[in-house]
């Protein structure tokens, strides 16, 4: 309920952030549930926002505002005995790339890691997951029960963000919004499923240790925090890179947090890549040609970021002893045809049509059919 007590208590708050002060985890929950629930206007709401954005949030403001959405806004998926993992790029780099955070879940999953994605569409990238997903054929805005069939039968599904079933409140603001906020992190965070394994690409080097510790903070045991570069121009990207330096944040389960730097050559490629070879397009179709390319290993440099991420993936879930390693089985995932066959499995699996989903999933396939001949010795 508003009332001018609330008002006033609440724009305190938001001039504090102004003035670059810092605010608690429950200070931040509150704020965040009274956006939820539209306590506040939106133009207030709209300014607490962009002004915890601006002044760069602290990891006990996003765990708050993190454990708002999770809390209030958020139906929660058990799937006891699954060992579950994550990847996510929050958005808001300089570098618009393919949909890489997609293309490598689903090899990941071919390779067993089950995978759990929760994301939405495109806000300050130029082609969002769900977009792209979707084009893929896969269901996106399927209920709750319909992906965890999806994750438990074919090892990936997807949360949809930006579904009014899934997260009411959260929609309600993501569809009006257009630029990025501490949402991009908090709330990709608030996966029904929770996992405690993640890979999170974020756009600045800055925030990687503060991430990695709200995941440690909100009950992640493993985690890769991420945010590469190109050597060529310094713009950011978040994913893992290899066009650059890629710098890192790693969670243990001993709760310690250790950071340092991964070059492309340590990820196994030898060549250089330009940036305009991983560049993503703004039309979700074209997005989606683009993934079953490289998914049948039509595309060098595009094949060459999918695996390195999936190798992080394979890295994160134990299956392999270093991110190189799983880039190595990443690769043959791909080469082999896995990959290209679980996203088949995935659009027929996360669909309540699934003769739909496979009729757009087939009709990419005769698109790619003669395009780009198969390379071979992608890495060192």
């Amino acid at each position: 309920m508003r009332t001018e007590s609330s008002l006033k208590d609440f724009g305190l708050r938001v001039d504090a952030l102004i003035k670059r002060r810092d605010l608690g985890r429950q200070e931040v929950k509150e704020m965040v549930r009274q956006v939820l629930f539209q306590e506040q206007p939106d133009i207030p709401s709209g300014a607490f926002l962009a002004a915890l954005t601006a002044k760069g949030p602290t990891a006990e403001e996003v765990a708050g505002c993190w454990e708002a959405i999770f809390e209030y806004d958020t139906p929660k998926v058990d799937l006891p005995g699954v060992k579950l993992v994550e990847n996510s790029g929050t958005g808001m780099d300089d570098l618009k790339t393919f949909n890489v955070s997609t293309a490598s879940s689903i090899v990941a999953a071919s390779c067993g890691v089950t995978v759990v994605r929760h994301a939405a569409r495109a806000i300050t990238s130029r082609c969002g997951a769900i977009d792209v997903a979707e084009a893929l054929g896969v269901d996106v805005d399927c209920p709750v029960d319909c992906v965890k069939r999806s994750l438990e039968q074919c090892n990936i599904g997807v949360f949809n963000g930006m579904n009014p079933q899934l997260h009411p409140g959260l929609a309600r603001i993501l569809k009006d919004i257009r630029f990025g906020s501490i949402l991009n992190i908090a709330a990709s965070l608030a996966n029904p499923a929770m996992p405690r394994i993640g890979l999170r690409g974020i756009y600045s080097r800055n925030l990687l240790f503060s991430v990695a510790e709200v995941m440690r903070k909100i009950g992640y045991r493993r985690a890769l925090v991420v945010s590469g570069i190109s050597d060529k121009t310094g713009k950011t990207i978040d994913e893992i890179s290899i066009i650059g330096k890629t710098y890192v944040a790693e969670l243990f389960e001993d709760g310690t947090i250790a950071s340092y730097e991964v070059s492309p050559r340590d990820l196994g490629i030898a060549e250089s890549v330009d940036e305009s070879e991983i560049l993503a397009s703004s039309d979700p179709k074209v997005e989606a040609r683009t993934l079953v390319r490289v998914l049948s290993g039509k595309d060098r440099p595009k094949v060459q970021m999918t695996a390195a991420n999936a190798g992080g993936l394979l890295y994160l879930s134990s299956r392999v002893g270093s991110i190189r390693e799983g880039a190595e089985v990443a690769l043959d995932a791909i080469v082999t045809g896995k990959a290209l066959d679980k996203l088949e499995e995935w659009v027929k699996t996360q669909n309540r049509n699934p003769e739909r989903g496979i009729k757009v999933f087939e009709s990419l396939l005769e698109t790619n059919r003669h395009l780009f001949p198969p390379f071979q010795g992608y890495l060192l």
